[in-house]
């Protein structure tokens, strides 16, 4: 019958498998708790898909460099290599489509704040993620890996979830490279 012309047949074409293993480089990684501290800024609020970004607001502060100038002094649980202006986003509650950015130094007594936004973050737990260290040109790349490895592989297989999108872009500096950490609040899943 298959031989016949019009005879309706069926073919299965050859088995093959794709395997696909993911989690073979280690994340850097620590899980900290912070008591309550207060920051200090150039606040911005952005559009989520907006032309603006963060990075405008970047290039401003280091064109003019007064809250680097008035920073004071890091927190102790900050080492000396930590450069003192960081980044902090969405810590508040604005529109729907947009997120608030805050560039920032942290507050203390030593700290020149007048004219500048202040906030208070709640104490909280911080999945802190750390890079290697790099130069300056590869801070794209390895800022935006931080960034899809915790979201992609580490936030769904923990049992954290991320508190109200908090997040601080931390950077710092060593022997002639570069290094940055991301910090994302967090709370164990019950």
């Amino acid at each position: 019958m298959a031989r016949e012309e019009g005879t309706a047949l069926k073919a299965y074409p050859r088995l093959s498998f794709l395997i696909s293993i993911k989690g073979e480089e280690p994340i850097n990684y620590r899980i900290e708790t912070k008591e309550n501290f207060q920051i200090f800024g150039i606040e911005k609020v952005f559009q989520l898909n907006g032309i603006e970004t963060p990075a405008e607001l970047w290039k401003q502060s280091h064109e003019n460099g007064g809250l680097a100038a008035n920073a004071g002094d890091l927190p102790d649980f900050l080492s000396q290599y930590y450069h003192k202006v960081r980044a902090v986003c969405s810590y508040k509650k604005t529109g729907e489509d947009t997120f608030p950015y805050m560039l920032c130094a942290f507050k203390d007594e030593t700290s020149k704040a007048d004219g500048y936004t202040s906030i208070t973050i709640p104490a909280q737990t911080w999945a802190i993620f750390s890079s290697d260290p790099f130069t300056w040109d590869k801070f794209d790349e390895t800022i935006e890996t931080l960034y899809r490895r915790f979201f992609s592989e580490w936030l769904p297989t923990t049992g954290y979830e991320q508190v109200d999108g908090m997040e601080f872009e931390i950077t710092g500096g060593k022997d002639g490279l570069n290094f940055v950490e991301l910090w994302f609040a967090v709370r164990k899943i019950s």
